[in-house]
């Protein structure tokens, strides 16, 4: 403790009597230094606590972007593009930047069948499976999409089933090559993380590999096989 610290106490302990108020001086020193103290470690604490919390693995900033930049995810690309394979994007990249990534849509793409069923400005996730069907494909009824009907006198949409697949619950089947994951969660025992997997394991040449390929169990399986199609 500097010297003027107690200095500055000399008028005080002149006109008081040091010896008969000797211990209540000591002690109110003794105070003044402890609440001195706990005041600079309670501000050293709360600076650090700031950097710990902007530096948090759970924080939005780390997240967002790793001490080398921005996060890393991988996509698995394949189908009718020029360059099929496993790639690197950016967390928070849409469908555009993968299919760029692999080259874009090659000449056997369907490219009419991709321009309605893809949406280019959904954003990819970790480990996530995009597989763009060939002509060949579609024509042989591989692929099959839902057919769209647009209601331009009231500002909803209905949705049905292509002419070839089941017509007795047209507006329930849900296409599992194609279903978004919103989509895929409406159907019973499934959530995201069995959803992730149905578009993880894509495509589908029947209904039945949802089994074979273990990505869902029985029991949830003959939950949804009537609420499924190709």
């Amino acid at each position: 403790m500097p010297s003027g610290f107690f200095k500055s106490f000399q008028p005080l302990l002149k006109r008081l009597k040091p010896k008969k108020y000797l211990l209540e001086i000591i002690l109110l020193s003794v105070a003044i230094i402890i609440t001195v103290t706990a005041l600079v470690i309670y501000v050293k604490n709360g600076q650090n606590a700031e950097e710990e919390i902007a530096t948090s693995p759970n924080s939005f900033t780390r997240r967002s972007f790793s001490e080398g930049g921005p996060i890393k995810i991988f996509i698995d690309v394949s189908g009718a593009v020029k360059k099929p394979g496993l790639y690197q994007v950016i967390f928070g990249a849409r469908i555009k930047e993968a299919i760029d990534k692999a080259g874009g849509l090659s000449d056997e793409a369907d490219k009419n069948f991709f321009a309605r069923n893809f949406n280019l400005a959904r954003i990819v996730s970790d480990q996530e499976k995009i597989y763009v069907p060939s002509v060949w494909e579609v024509n042989n009824n591989i692929f099959m999409e839902n057919s769209r009907t647009l209601d331009y006198v009231s500002p909803t949409t209905s949705t049905g089933i292509a002419s070839n697949a089941p017509t007795d619950t047209n507006n329930q089947l849900i296409n599992i090559n194609f279903a978004t994951i919103e989509e895929l969660d409406q159907l019973p025992g499934i959530g995201q993380i069995t959803a992730n997997k149905i578009i993880a394991n894509r495509p589908y040449s029947t209904v039945d590999e949802l089994l074979t390929k273990k990505v869902v169990n029985k029991g949830v399986f003959e939950k949804i096989k009537n609420l499924i199609f190709l």
